[in-house]
Order: C-alpha cells, then structure tokens, then sequence
C-alpha cells in the first residue's frame, strides 16, 4: 500500500513538472523573438529521405524567413551544428529554444513544414535526420547536411 501511495505520489509530481516545463519553453522562446524585425523574404528548403536537403546551401538576406518543407515519407528534425541561431524575427513553426538558448526543430511531420526567421548575420550550418520511412522499416536514418549564410 505505501508503495502504491508513493508511485502515486512522483507520478503527480512529474505530471506537475510536465506541465511547468512548457511554460518555460514557451517563455524562453518569447524572449528569443525579435518582433520589430521586418521580415524580408522567404526561401523554401525541401528535405527528402532520397534527396536530402534541397538546395544544400543558401544565401538569404537578414530577416528572411527559411522554410523548410518534408517532402520525405518520415519524419524529420532539424539541428544547427557550430554557430547557433539564438534570435527569430517571427514566430517560428516547429522550432522550440533548447537549454542552451538556442532554436531546434521538434518533430517536423512527413508533409509538413518548420520555419526560422534570421534575424543574425553569419553561417548556419545544419544537419536534417529523417527517420527510416514506413514502408521501408530496414534502412536507417538519413542525415543531411545543409548550410545557410545570412548577409
């Protein structure tokens, strides 16, 4: 019985921390938002499990916004690797800030699309992992690369 009453008892603590947690997320992604930034354009990435990241690299100007479109048959995320994308002029789609401060993607489902606003100059580089597709349950995860420079 105090076993039972004790698996209760962290069971409700970590639903409780569950929902905390979000609300920080939510917080921390506010203040990474620049919102008197204009935006400037739009560019549009296509990740495919065969093709991977289309076109590789691209050149937009501060304050585009970068789509990224999973044209794939999975699911895939989106990682920046070296310099880190710390500040987005819009609200991003399927991004969330991590524990550094900085922008990741969360799961970004087969037909779907993420996107950042830069709000930085620099070089982003980054990696796409798309799962294995459904219909082919033996291959394994794809990662690509793919780059961005902000003038």
């Amino acid at each position: 019985m105090k076993a039972m009453r004790l698996f209760c008892l962290l069971l409700a603590m970590a639903a409780c921390s569950m929902m905390l947690f979000p609300c920080t997320s939510v917080q921390a992604q506010n203040e990474k938002i620049v919102p008197e930034m204009q935006g400037t354009g739009h560019q549009v990435i296509r990740l495919n499990y065969t093709f991977g990241v289309d076109p590789a690299k691209v050149t937009v100007q501060k304050g585009t916004t970068v789509i990224w479109m999973n044209s794939g048959q999975s699911i895939a995320k989106i990682k920046f690797i070296g310099k880190q994308v710390t500040l987005s002029c819009k609200s991003p789609v399927h991004f969330l800030v991590d524990e550094a401060g900085s922008f990741t993607s969360n799961e970004i489902p087969q037909g779907a699309v993420a996107s950042l606003c830069f709000v930085e100059k620099g070089t982003f580089d980054y990696t796409v992992t798309q799962e294995t597709p459904a219909q082919n349950p033996t291959a394994t995860p794809r990662v690509s690369k793919g780059q961005i420079l902000v003038e």
